[in-house]
């Protein structure tokens, strides 16, 4: 199957004052994929999703997005691509519930929603929770959803699978790979660990101290499935 591609890495560098954080010669990514990120603790994840959701800007280089840069506004910062969503635990802090969470970002698919996801399992309770009191787990499951309903063309996921026990982590898998499959949407994930990333991941980008230290190719895209 010949993938279009959607991301174009050359020459990347990466440096908060004097601490390298990325150095990457080249990566390509392909269109309707999903990726695997994996690496230790500073091994540069985080740095290179970001830098990918437009979030953070390379001190070098080039990251190209369907063949071109990131808008600039006249200060020089990155404009927010609608096609992006970017997730990660730390941005979720909040006093106000899920339910609130929900209905603020999805006023037409409150109960839709409410049904889909928080219907089963232990994820019932949750619902009038206030988001600040949520584990890590609760709230990586809670990013992930409002990421699926919002059908990005590209979904980044920070930590996948972080305190996430093995029923809510093979439930988060079923809905990403169901995202994938029916709609296309390449999702790329980072993990400190590849248990997970094995199990669905087409490609697995291993990082060591901000540099590519190898590449595996996972489970192939199944013909008939989409790409956007």
């Amino acid at each position: 199957m010949d993938l279009k591609q959607i991301y174009d890495v050359k020459k990347l560098k990466l440096r908060f004052k004097t601490k390298k954080a990325l150095e990457i010669k080249t990566l390509k990514f392909h269109n309707g994929l999903i990726y695997g990120i994996c690496g230790n603790f500073g091994s540069g994840k985080t740095s290179l999703l970001k830098v990918l959701a437009g979030k953070q800007k390379e001190t070098s280089g080039t990251v190209l997005y369907q063949g071109k840069k990131f808008k600039r506004s006249f200060f020089g910062n990155i404009v927010k691509h609608s096609d992006i969503q970017y997730l990660d635990i730390s941005s979720i802090e909040s006093r106000k519930t899920v339910k609130k969470l929900i209905s603020d970002n999805f006023p037409s698919k409150v109960q839709q929603i409410k049904s889909k996801h928080f219907t089963i399992f232990n994820t019932e309770s949750l619902w009038n929770t206030p988001i600040n009191q949520l584990s890590d787990g609760e709230k990586h499951w809670l990013k992930t959803v409002v990421g699926v309903e919002k059908d990005p063309r590209v979904l980044l996921l920070d930590d996948y699978g972080m305190s996430l026990d093995p029923k809510n982590e093979m439930i988060l898998r079923k809905k990403i790979i169901k995202m994938n499959n029916i709609l296309g949407t390449t999702v790329i994930l980072s993990s400190q660990n590849d248990y997970f990333l094995k199990q669905f991941a087409s490609v697995i980008i291993y990082l060591d101290n901000g540099h590519v230290s190898k590449i595996r190719k996972g489970f192939k895209k199944r013909v008939g499935q989409k790409s956007r």
